[in-house]
């Protein structure tokens, strides 16, 4: 028997639970509408509970009915359509802390370097910046539990530390300076941290700002406010907007965002499902970058509210799009939560770009499938050639400038950058996964950082001035080589120059701080640097965007 099991509960919950969303849905995904049978929703669901009833009552052995439950609900799902899934309670409270723009913790952005937890960055405000933690400071043990010198994952140093129902974590660690080593202990009083879902906005010359959005979050609409402020301050005419690796977040935000660069009464985006009347939004007056040129950065990793976004930019002719053919999830969820704290998001409605297009890539043939997708886009020579991009011929649209758009499977950007082949191989893979060149960053900044702030004032002096000698090449040697990574090969010498980017990069972030991290590594990216030559080229004006 399952103790503890209360079938009444069960009863209920997969009632409501099939009476609003199953059946209905289920079904209409075995046949077409005119081949459904009626649902006879009392018998099904007495069959559940029966099925379920019987194994607790009759099986052999003993058997624990809520994973069963929960694997049978996630089966039913995946029937459905990708994106319908099923989240335990912890998993539905991971999946949730990134959208809500804070969490409760130390405030602390770590690696794992020769198995130690080493501090790449100290959120202002957070409990770690209030105790006096500082970047490259090496984390020994988190009350009194010793986690230097193991084999543990970052993952479960943060598991760890969110786990701890303590309100204070006792902190061991050891600080280098140049002067030598001090080890030292303190406590933590863990504190809300807020998550900004713009990490950085800055002006990348006199004439172009450049805002990145990882999500769509509950603080997003702020966040870009925020930005757009201040590149408007600044009197920028250009405004790149990347959502590059933007996997989406709330619908209402998206939309939100997009009203800040559309003019009155156009519309956004609108969703439409079998139990869903057809709902369209429309953009309202007093947008904050209504006149500037808009240029937005998306990639394979951009997906939902970063589509509806780029769609609608594109479909307005409002904006050029830059990168790479994005995700393609044109469905929208609604987020249903059982009493157990799991919880599941439903797909309940399609979202149509102002074109009237979806960009919901095909699921027919099952998730793993549609899952496969992106790997094949690599394989297919899609990231690094536009003529790769399979375009579906019966679903052209048109924008008012009569410009070709595509429905069917993600946004085509108007402008592709092929993937960047020359950084990929697998050494800079390994010592990448190593940390390798984190760790001599920080051992670089640990020697240089006051040089550095005395003679660059800020990043951008930093990135154009600042030059590595034959001496920077053999103090990294040394270094890949006491951590076990051959350096007297060509491979070594080939990939050099790209190593000294990423310790710049590096050296940048931890000298200047995390926002001028992006900063960096836009000054090298080449979908940012495609953009600019896409402003010196004056496309913008020559397809009469606005």
């Amino acid at each position: 028997m399952n103790g503890g099991f209360n079938f009444d509960i069960f009863g209920n919950m997969i009632r409501n639970l099939f009476q609003l969303f199953f059946l209905p849905l289920f079904l209409i995904s075995l046949g077409s509408l005119d081949t459904i049978a009626q649902n006879d929703l009392n018998s099904d669901i007495d069959k559940l509970e029966k099925f379920v009833k019987s194994l607790d009552q009759n099986y052999v052995d003993q058997v624990e009915t809520k994973p069963i439950i929960e694997a049978g609900i996630k089966r039913m799902l995946e029937e459905l359509d990708p994106h319908s899934v099923y989240f335990t309670k912890e998993a539905y409270n991971r999946a949730n802390e990134p959208l809500k723009g804070k969490y409760k913790g130390i405030g602390v952005r770590f690696l794992m370097i020769e198995d130690t937890m080493t501090i790449l960055d100290v959120i202002a405000g957070g409990a770690a910046y209030n105790a006096g933690i500082r970047v490259g400071d090496k984390i020994i043990s988190l009350n009194m539990d010793t986690i230097a010198g193991r084999s543990i994952n970052s993952s479960s140093v943060v598991r760890k530390i969110k786990e701890d129902n303590s309100a204070v974590t006792q902190m061991e660690f050891i600080r280098r300076n140049s002067i030598g080593d001090s080890f030292n202990s303190i406590e933590l009083t863990k504190s809300e941290v807020e998550i900004s879902s713009v990490p950085s906005y800055f002006m990348m010359d006199n004439k172009t700002g450049y805002i990145k959005l990882e999500r769509f979050s509950s603080s997003s609409l702020s966040d870009v406010r925020e930005g757009i402020d201040f590149i408007k301050k600044n009197k920028a005419k250009n405004l790149v907007l990347d959502l590059r690796g933007n996997g989406g977040g709330y619908l209402n935000v998206a939309i939100k965002i997009v009203d800040e660069f559309l003019e009155d009464r156009k519309l956004i985006v609108y969703t439409e499902g079998e139990h869903q009347t057809k709902r369209e939004t429309f953009a309202t007056s007093g947008g904050r970058f209504i006149q500037g040129d808009l240029y937005v950065l998306i990639d394979d990793n951009s997906a939902s509210a970063s589509e509806i976004f780029a769609g609608a930019i594109q479909d307005w002719d409002r904006g050029l799009i830059v990168g790479r053919r994005s995700y393609g999830k044109g469905l929208v969820q609604r987020t249903i939560e059982f009493n157990d704290g799991s919880a599941m998001r439903l797909t309940i409605s399609r979202y149509y770009t102002p074109t009237g297009r979806s960009i919901q890539r095909p699921y027919e043939e099952g998730v793993n499938a549609y899952k496969q997708d992106l790997r094949n886009r690599r394989v297919s020579g899609e990231l690094y050639s536009a003529d790769s991009i399979h375009i579906n011929d019966s679903l052209i649209y048109c924008t008012p400038n009569n410009r070709k758009v595509y429905g069917g499977g993600g946004i085509i950007p108007d402008v592709f950058v092929p993937l960047d082949t020359s950084k990929i191989d697998d050494f800079l893979r390994s010592i990448q996964r190593n940390g390798l060149i984190e760790g001599y960053a920080l051992k670089m900044f640990v020697k240089t950082s006051e040089n550095i702030k005395r003679d660059f004032s800020d990043v951008s002096v930093f990135l154009d001035e600042y030059k590595f000698d034959d001496s920077h090449t053999e103090a990294f040697r040394a270094y890949a080589d006491r951590r076990g990574f051959s350096t007297e090969d060509e491979t070594f010498e080939v990939n050099l120059p790209y190593i000294n980017e990423r310790v710049k990069i590096d050296l940048s972030r931890f000298v200047y701080g995390y926002t001028s991290y992006y900063e960096a590594l836009a000054y090298y990216d080449p979908d940012v640097n495609a953009v600019r030559e896409e402003i010196e080229r004056g496309t913008y004006k020559e397809l009469g965007l606005r």
